[in-house]
């Protein structure tokens, strides 16, 4: 029996006949029988079918003689990581089960434009609402609608939302969780919210940190070797995605319009060409070049069948930058930290951020944000204590016992005691399935629960936070919505293999209005 959906619903019911693919809707809509019908086109999500839905798609089939209703793809749905709450399969069979549906297709791509364009309906029907607050992909479909001659029309009805519904009926989250969301709810329209998204364009950012290749090989295991006690496995398949700093980079070129970068490579095996093709378009990149190395690859094995991980290679070279080296990489710095609103430090502890940068950063940044990461490479050794001011830090659970050189105790103690020996405004430190805690000098302690619904992979999730958890720094937003679009950008990353997938405005407001509504 197949199942689908997190509610494991049994899919044993034969598909209605109105159930089409595209291909199929599409040839059937070309043929002479159907050519003499005026036929009306609505499309959206359909997540959770209710009365709204029912009354738009009632009065949209009284404008013609066909109503053709499209699906957006599972794939493309950016509401959060936790939508859809029901797959493709079931939302085109709900939508096929109303007497006033025709035909049912999922689309292939994220809007109606193609649809639009290949069905060439007469008539293309939306609700009401969407004429008031008009997205960029319904402005591409209204074009296309131009284009084409097909009318769009806007039907005045009843008004619900799916979001709204699931969030109070369907919740996939804990009562503390809905708890922090609630009051999120009470305390701030979602405009205030969302005002940091448009606050975050104009500025200036520059990311300062070494640039990661992370590769995932997927093998199966095939037993033990007979010549030695290893487990022998077959190589299937392998990606890889720009990690490290470029991620870093990445997510906030989501954001604002000007990101800068600085990061270093090998002279050996230098990937700048594959780095450069996967750098956002409004990064602007200048790569120091370290001699006797290579640029720093980290290789994960995952066995595919059970989907866990058996080991790692780094490919690295950790010696301390030379003193040309570290005097060519503080020249990229000096006289140019005081044009960007902040600098951003995401520092892995690969020897890129010595002791000369420290200080030129820590004296001369208008705004310094600081994230360190321990590894397996240099656990123990790098901790945030190498720098001696920051306006905001991001920290994991594990970084901030290190530092504090305790694997126990009170974790506000601690988030306290180095807020204050660094002297920064806000200092975060993620905590996994329990989210976040922030301490601001002006505002104290704040914790916000995870958002968290689908952990595929864990990599990448302290810098998508530590991009997000900047912005709302640099911004000055009170403590609670810093945390709570720490653990939205958490969530998002998570939800994905490595760095597949980096933030964008659009996708995260939506991912919070989903949440919010």
């Amino acid at each position: 029996m197949k199942y689908a959906s997190r509610f494991e619903i049994p899919v044993i019911m034969p598909r209605s006949e109105k159930v089409q693919t595209f291909e199929e809707l599409a040839k059937l809509l070309g043929s002479r029988d159907h050519r003499r019908y005026k036929v009306v086109l609505c499309h959206g999500v359909f997540d959770l079918l209710h009365i709204g839905h029912i009354r738009y798609l009632q009065k949209a089939r009284q404008m013609g003689d066909l109503l053709i209703v499209t699906l957006t793809p599972d794939r493309f749905v950016n509401k959060g990581p936790n939508r859809p709450v029901f797959p493709e399969t079931l939302r085109s069979d709900a939508v096929a089960a109303l007497d006033c549906v025709d035909y049912v297709a999922v689309n292939q791509w994220p809007t109606a434009v193609e649809a639009i364009q290949q069905l060439q309906p007469d008539v293309f029907a939306k609700g009401a609402e969407s004429r008031d607050h008009k997205t960029p992909e319904l402005i591409e479909e209204e074009k296309a609608a131009d284009t084409h001659g097909v009318r769009v029309e806007y039907i005045e009805d009843v008004t619900s939302s799916s979001s709204h519904l699931i969030n109070n009926y369907l919740s996939p989250f804990s009562d503390d969780v809905e708890r922090d969301i609630a009051k999120l709810r009470n305390r701030y329209t979602l405009d205030e919210i969302l005002s940091y998204v448009s606050a975050a364009r104009p500025l200036k950012m520059l990311v300062v940190g070494e640039a990661i290749i992370d590769e995932y090989y997927y093998c199966s295991a095939v037993g033990q070797s007979t010549k030695a006690p290893i487990v022998a496995t077959r190589y299937e398949s392998h990606e890889r995605f720009a990690g490290g700093a470029l991620a870093v980079a990445n997510h906030l070129a989501g954001f604002c319009d000007r990101v800068d970068l600085i990061s270093m490579l090998g002279v050996h095996d230098t990937e700048e060409e594959w780095i450069r093709e996967r750098l956002h378009e409004r990064i602007s990149a200048t790569f120091l070049y370290k001699e006797n190395a290579s640029t720093i690859v980290k290789r994960r094995y995952r066995e595919s069948y059970f989907d866990i991980p058996l080991f790692a290679i780094n490919f690295l070279n950790d010696d301390p930058l030379t003193s040309a080296e570290s005097a060519t990489f503080c020249k990229l710095l000096e006289g140019s930290l005081h044009q960007y609103d902040a600098i951003v430090v995401a520092d892995y502890g690969h020897s890129l951020v010595g002791d000369s940068a420290i200080k030129l950063l820590t004296s001369d940044a208008p705004f310094l944000a600081v994230n360190t990461q321990a590894n397996a490479a240099n656990v123990g050794f790098h901790t945030i204590s190498k720098y001696p001011r920051a306006d905001h830090v991001s920290l994991s659970r594990r970084d901030l016992e290190l530092e504090c050189r305790r694997s126990s105790g009170d974790i506000r103690e601690l988030l306290q005691d180095v807020s204050l020996r660094l002297g920064t405004t806000t200092c975060a430190v993620t905590l996994g399935r329990d989210g976040c805690l922030c301490y601001g000098s002006r505002g104290g302690f704040h914790q916000s629960g995870s958002v968290t619904t689908r952990v595929v992979d864990r990599i990448g999730a302290a810098d998508a936070f530590f991009a997000a958890s900047t912005i709302c720094a640099v911004l000055r937003s009170p403590a609670d919505i810093l945390t709570f679009w720490g653990n939205v950008a958490g969530a998002e990353a998570v939800a994905v293999v490595g760095t597949s997938r980096t933030m964008d405005s659009l996708s995260f407001s939506r991912h919070i209005e989903s949440l919010l509504k």
